[in-house]
């Protein structure tokens, strides 16, 4: 898929940069460990994912929300069929991450049907954080296949920042260096889990001494 487009300028990744940290620092940390264009990559898809994460923080009405999530699949469709990308900074830099690493309109799609589908139930432990642990390493290991342990971890790390109770909390876990970079911040679960918020200072830690010792 090639688009024929002008490509984001820098201000535009750094304004999405800093939305980022604001909305979901986690992610954020971990992503200063990579390569710029991984980097970058990393932060196109999870602010395309912070997009429809806030979708419930936006609306309430299931129909409002059925536009929002809508409207993220045809801007996708768009970008299929080579279309540019519609005038939203976070679909411009989507579009330079699908060309240049290994994930597809498809898979995208994949996570606003798991938003929409958490959205429709009112239950936030359906949203996508296996599927976007799955494809964030991707973009950073391409070859590395994780298998489930990190869809779990992933699973156990999104229920502590809620604040839902894990039943079995599982230690913690060995990952190859070269995946690091997206899911360092799965190590936060260990602070999350303690009941109260972590300290800035505390999360940048902890994600510095996952990269270090290579286990989250």
């Amino acid at each position: 898929m090639t688009i024929s487009s002008t490509p984001p300028d820098p201000e535009i990744w750094a304004t999405i940069d800093r939305r980022l940290r604001t909305g979901d620092e986690d992610r954020w940390l971990s992503s200063r460990y990579a390569e710029p264009d991984a980097r970058n990559d990393l932060i196109a898809l999870y602010a395309f994912c912070w997009e429809l994460a806030r979708v419930r923080l936006i609306v309430t009405e299931p129909t409002l929300a059925a536009i929002r999530f809508q409207w993220w699949r045809d801007a996708l469709a768009e970008l299929e069929e080579g279309r540019p990308p519609r005038a939203h900074d976070v679909v411009s830099v989507v579009a330079v991450m699908l060309d240049r690493s290994a994930l597809t309109t498809a898979d995208l799609v994949s996570i606003i049907d798991g938003y929409e589908a958490a959205f429709e139930q009112n239950d936030r432990a359906l949203e996508p954080e296996a599927v976007i642990a799955r494809y964030a390493s991707s973009i950073v290991a391409p070859s590395v296949d994780l298998g489930s342990d990190v869809e779990n971890l992933a699973l156990e790390f999104a229920a502590a920042r809620r604040g839902d109770a894990v039943a079995s909390p599982a230690p913690i876990t060995p990952l190859p260096s070269s995946v690091l970079p997206s899911l360092a911040h799965l190590r936060l679960r260990k602070l999350y889990a303690r009941g109260a918020a972590p300290r800035p200072l505390s999360k940048r830690l902890s994600v510095f001494r996952a990269v270090l010792s290579g286990k989250v």
